[in-house]
């Protein structure tokens, strides 16, 4: 959960004259994050000064620091009783509620937060991105246009505010939203990252593409967005490109499995099937579940005659992932391949049982029990998926069957 965390070194807004060498003492090495040294310098100010609710403060912000958010919440709700107008305990102590996805709780101190200081954009963007996880984006979008208001910069808030607007469906204003982001902050790189995905979203992939260059070039290390525009570039047909993107993504973050996958993928369409072997397994030894690598390294094998290495895969992922249909699939057309119609038969039909709608299974099926001259089952297939939209159905029906 990424919600804001106020620190103390920040908003403790009280004259520096009040506040005593410890307390600046624990805020110098908070700073310089020496949270030990910290702690023991805010207990020391707590013993002195029991009543004073910012030593309370102060150490739930090096807890929250720290990863003890039960021990920061309790320091908060100590800091809340002494000083119930105490604005940036509140605001902690919602983001350390989120943490603990105790959203309702969370959202109730922010709202305290607002009524009490209604200024802080932080606030009004912690609250929108708590509603956006309920699925409560209208109002969620709200909130984030409140904090743009009061900071017209707030990059984060524009990026939570266009993902609210595309998950119901308004893409269009997603891209406004990020273009006012870019036309208000020239260098956010994330808001050309997204509002690549928003376009990529609306199918048109040349100013995805656009926006993915221009993101990198702001930010060349965003191995995430590296991926997402090898992504793009494999199925722009540029194969070498995406190679050279998740060869950059794999300099920086050499244990993401991811990178290696993708990496084989553009490299099954180059095509250059033993590198995907290769990669593939690179990914399998990073993410031992990757059943997609075990399908697309067993399609490598498999076009390099590697039949029964090609089976192991697809068992594997299968045996990973029983209920996904892909290794079922990719296994039934190695299976033909070999001439093992009845095994074909079998695996097409577990796909069909996982999804009735999956027409490219029904269609294949239909070719097979025709080529063993099970002309009804044939006709039957063909014209399943040809109620599911397939165009290559309704032919295949109209020449075999009457």
């Amino acid at each position: 959960m990424k919600t804001l965390i106020i620190f103390f070194s920040l908003l403790i807004n009280v004259a520096v004259a009040q506040i005593t060498d410890l307390l600046k003492q624990g805020s110098e090495q908070g700073r310089k994050q020496q949270f030990a040294e910290a702690l023991a310098s805010f207990n020391e100010y707590i013993i002195l000064h029991p009543d004073d609710a910012k030593g309370y403060f102060a150490r739930g912000t090096i807890h929250a620091s720290t990863g003890n958010t039960e021990k920061a919440i309790l320091d908060y709700n100590k800091a809340i009783s002494l000083d119930p107008k105490f604005v940036n305990a509140y605001i902690n102590r919602g983001s350390a509620l989120s943490e603990q996805q105790k959203f309702t709780e969370a959202i109730a101190d922010y709202d305290k937060a607002i009524s009490l200081s209604p200024g802080i954009p932080e606030v009004f963007n912690n609250r929108g991105y708590l509603l956006s996880l309920q699925n409560k984006h209208q109002e969620a979008i709200v909130d984030f246009s409140k904090a743009i208001a009061l900071n017209p910069s707030y990059s984060k808030a524009y990026v939570n505010k266009a993902l609210s607007e595309s998950t119901v469906g308004d893409k269009d204003a997603a891209i406004i939203t990020l273009t006012e982001l870019i036309k208000r902050v020239p260098d956010a790189s994330e808001a050309y990252m997204n509002r690549a995905l928003q376009y990529e979203a609306t199918g048109d992939k040349k100013k995805a593409l656009q926006d993915y260059n221009s993101g990198l070039q702001l930010d060349g290390a965003d191995v995430k967005a590296l991926l997402a525009r090898s992504k793009l570039k494999d199925e722009l047909g540029d194969h070498k490109g995406a190679v050279e993107d998740c060869v950059t993504a794999i300099r920086l973050q050499p244990d993401n499995a991811q990178a290696f996958y993708l990496k084989a993928r553009a490299e099954y369409d180059l095509p250059d099937y033993r590198s995907v072997i290769e990669d593939c397994t690179q990914a399998i030894k990073l993410k031992a579940d990757h059943s997609e690598a075990y399908i697309l390294r067993g399609n490598a094998k498999d076009l390099l005659n590697d039949y029964q290495g090609a089976l192991s895969d697809y068992n594997k992922a299968i045996i990973l992932f029983p209920e996904q249909t892909a290794g079922y699939e990719q296994r039934a057309i190695a299976k033909a391949r070999q001439k093992d119609i009845v095994g074909a038969l079998s695996d097409l039909t577990r796909v069909i049982e996982l999804n009735p709608k999956h027409a490219k299974a029904l269609l294949t099926r239909g070719d097979l029990y025709l080529y063993v001259n099970k002309k009804e089952f044939a006709c039957e297939d063909y014209k399943k998926a040809e109620a599911l939209g397939d165009g290559t159905a309704i032919s295949k029906r109209m020449f075999n069957c009457k």
